[in-house]
């Protein structure tokens, strides 16, 4: 934001002169102030969906993504998201804590995420396990990131919502249109509200973009995810618990099911199914249901918008968070890190958007 001011200077000359001058002297220097809004400019819409073959629906700690990274293209680059204070222009007013706003194209609920420093990255006891031949990635050093204010999904995008993008002719149907459990999911009607699966991260962009908003940058995930304060989970520090998120408990289906916890479904639950797992800002299923798909490369940390993760016309790894239904406790936690080439698809993966004021 730029000031410009004018000294005030005090004239004293003779009492007939004081008051004609003095008129003169105020109208000419009245204090000016000018304010300039920095905004990140989104990204031009890229519907480059290359499919993945021989994807099986594996655990995902021992899961390794096939396919082959295919060069994201778009008609001008994209310049790095900008962390600095937006200033509200003339009549604006910054929306407060938790305000909603629905967007009409996909009657999609967003919730707006303050302006200001949160914690991100961990280095708890948990954070510091490695996965031999995994892909989860280092959540340390933690550090303090500063984000302008923006709007987020407070849902997953459900199948019926991406329906809409297809039958607009824009998006490509899911590469399946079945779940893990459910021969039908997709293409089924009963399903309309459940998270959107079996797509991209092309798939997830295009979306995004038809619908006038972009995929979440790593740290605006975050934030929304975990509020300020470094929790470990969406509700804070309590422990995991089936009527917080959607793991793999006593209904899933999978090795590593854990039988004593039943959060209701045996893989993916509908969209916004557990409040008590909300985040500090009222965002749902930020742990659980499945991973999201995320605008930004993966990189070590700490977080730099302007090291080129934030790029969208290279190729490269695209994180994921969330956890999945698949997964069990080490993955619902708020900062965990994980990702795949954008031509990735799976069981377990949608996306949610996000946008600028």
């Amino acid at each position: 934001m730029i000031w410009m001011s004018v000294t005030t200077m005090k004239i004293y000359t003779y009492c007939l002169c004081t008051i004609a001058l003095l008129g003169v002297f105020l109208s000419a220097c009245n204090s000016q102030k000018e304010t300039i809004t920095i905004k990140p400019a989104n990204a031009t819409a890229t519907n480059n969906n290359t499919p993945v073959v021989n994807n099986t629906p594996e655990a995902i700690e021992t899961l390794i993504p096939n396919g082959t990274n295919t060069p994201i293209t778009t008609n001008s680059p994209t310049p790095p998201i900008v962390t600095a204070s937006i200033v509200p222009t003339s009549g604006e007013i910054e929306p407060s804590f938790g305000a909603t706003r629905t967007i009409e194209i996909d009657n999609m609920v967003q919730v707006y995420v303050p302006a200001g420093e949160f914690i991100m990255g961990s280095d708890d006891a948990e954070a510091k396990r490695t996965i031999e031949g995994g892909r989860a990635y280092p959540e340390i050093p933690v550090n303090n990131v500063y984000l302008d204010g923006y709007w987020i999904d407070k849902f997953e995008v459900s199948n019926g919502q991406y329906a809409l993008c297809v039958e607009d002719g824009v998006c490509m149907p899911p590469y399946l249109s079945s779940s893990e459990t459910r021969l039908h999911y997709y293409d089924d009607p009963v399903y309309s509200n459940y998270p959107v699966i079996w797509v991209n991260w092309y798939m997830a962009k295009t979306y995004c973009d038809w619908a006038g908003r972009r995929l979440p940058t790593e740290a605006e995930w975050e934030k929304a995810g975990r509020g300020t304060d470094g929790r470990k989970y969406p509700w804070g520090n309590e422990p995991l618990s089936g009527e917080r998120a959607n793991f793999c408990d006593i209904n899933c289906l999978r090795t590593i099911a854990n039988p004593n916890f039943n959060d209701g479904y045996a893989d993916t639950a509908p969209v916004g199914s557990y409040p008590a797992g909300a985040s500090p800002y009222g965002v749902m299923d930020m742990s659980g249901n499945v991973w999201e798909w995320l605008g930004t490369l993966i990189m070590p940390y700490p977080y730099d918008p302007y090291d080129g993760r934030e790029n969208l016309d290279v190729n490269g790894e695209r994180s994921w968070r969330g956890g999945p239904w698949s997964n069990g406790f080490w993955w619902m936690r708020s900062s965990v890190r994980y990702r795949s080439i954008p031509s990735y698809w799976q069981v377990n993966l949608g996306f949610r958007c996000a946008s600028s004021p």
